[in-house]
């Protein structure tokens, strides 16, 4: 009888084919060796605190999920403040904004599924011409750093290198 999972090898003796392939409760004993998206808690509301007067001010995130593509092989997320920023300091009165001037704020996070959470902070300003985000800054997390069992999960090296010649954040120098 015929076995297409058994094969010969060398001097007469046999292989079992699939004595090689992990079984699902081997998969807890024995680290797996392959790539798999895994993700970061995603930022969904932050709370911007002045000062002991004012109440905290509620922003939330809009969360996408980027398919994926030639420089993202497992597409991305992007949680953006964006709207929300523009929704909320809109309905405020001018005089209110001066207490929210210069505020520290995360605009938009971006989690490559591949280790890499980077997140665009910056501070708010107010002009006649709208809503600025200025002074911004770039904080990356490798959470291999924080999780290095997850280090048979990832790809190496990361693709792209630079994930920002590919995204594009919002201008510094326009309104929202």
């Amino acid at each position: 009888m015929y076995d297409p999972l058994l094969r010969w090898g060398g001097a007469g003796e046999a292989h079992d084919t699939l004595g090689i392939i992990p079984q699902v409760q081997d998969l807890d004993a024995t680290p797996p060796h392959f790539i798999t998206p895994f993700r970061a808690l995603a930022y969904h509301e932050v709370h911007i605190r002045i000062n002991d007067i004012l109440l905290p001010i509620a922003i939330c995130a809009k969360v996408g999920w980027h398919p994926s593509s030639l420089y993202f092989p497992f597409g991305y997320i992007e949680s953006s403040f964006v709207d929300s920023l523009k929704f909320i300091f809109r309905q405020f009165p001018a005089p209110w904004l001066t207490y929210f001037e210069g505020a520290h704020i995360p605009v938009i996070s971006y989690d490559f599924l591949d280790r890499r959470l980077i997140t665009l902070v910056s501070h708010l300003h107010f002009t006649d011409q709208g809503l600025f985000i200025i002074e911004q800054q770039v904080r990356m997390e490798d959470l291999l750093c924080t999780q290095p069992k997850c280090f048979t999960f990832v790809p190496t090296p990361c693709i792209p290198a630079n994930p920002f010649l590919h995204i594009t954040p919002p201008e510094d120098n326009k309104p929202l």
